[in-house]
């Protein structure tokens, strides 16, 4: 792709500073730290970096700010943050416990009616892969996880065939044949 080319499609592009996402009969916030300011942070309950913050995968953590965790939006001093932990590898894939994860710690957590913001650095793979993952299976009848959560999101959102095969993994499903060429944008 030209420099010129990644330079309109940049111009395009929305921020993500925890825009507001229906999930099934939920609503989460989604966001990329190279976009979330301090201010973006307070709307939330708990926040899932979805980044390499060397937090263990699923335990949550109480943090005040101004801690300084690497690949987190800056915290703001004084203020706690409840934070649940799920780093995952930049242009990998999911862990093992991912299903579970989502079953356990993030679903209840939007049931009880917590304001969570999930991120990653550009709100795209990662990101993008947790919103179809909720989306495989709090939405049985939505067809396409990925396709409704690049509609709702990003047309960015999974950017890679191991996520989009651990999406669909989900459903107990097989990769559909247009997913198996490159799909970051």
């Amino acid at each position: 792709m030209s420099n010129q080319s990644t330079m309109s499609r940049m111009a395009q592009h929305k921020d993500h500073r925890g825009e507001a996402v229906q999930v099934g009969p939920f609503t989460i916030m989604l966001g990329g730290t190279m976009y979330l300011q301090p201010e973006d942070l307070r709307e939330a309950d708990v926040l899932i970096p979805l980044t390499e913050t060397g937090l263990t995968f699923g335990q949550v953590y109480q943090v005040t700010g101004p801690a300084s965790l690497p690949k987190m939006p800056k915290l703001e001093k004084g203020r706690e943050y409840c934070i649940l932990a799920a780093p995952l590898v930049d242009f990998g894939s999911v862990p093992t416990n991912w299903e579970g994860f989502l079953r356990e710690d993030v679903i209840p957590l939007l049931a009880e009616g917590k304001k969570v913001l999930a991120f990653c650095a550009g709100s795209h793979g990662r990101t993008g892969t947790l919103l179809a993952s909720l989306i495989a299976l709090l939405e049985p009848d939505t067809a396409d996880p990925i396709a409704a959560a690049r509609q709702r999101h990003c047309k960015a959102a999974v950017e890679t065939e191991a996520q989009a095969r651990a999406v669909f993994a989900l459903r107990a499903e097989e990769l559909p044949e247009h997913y198996h060429r490159r799909l970051h944008c």
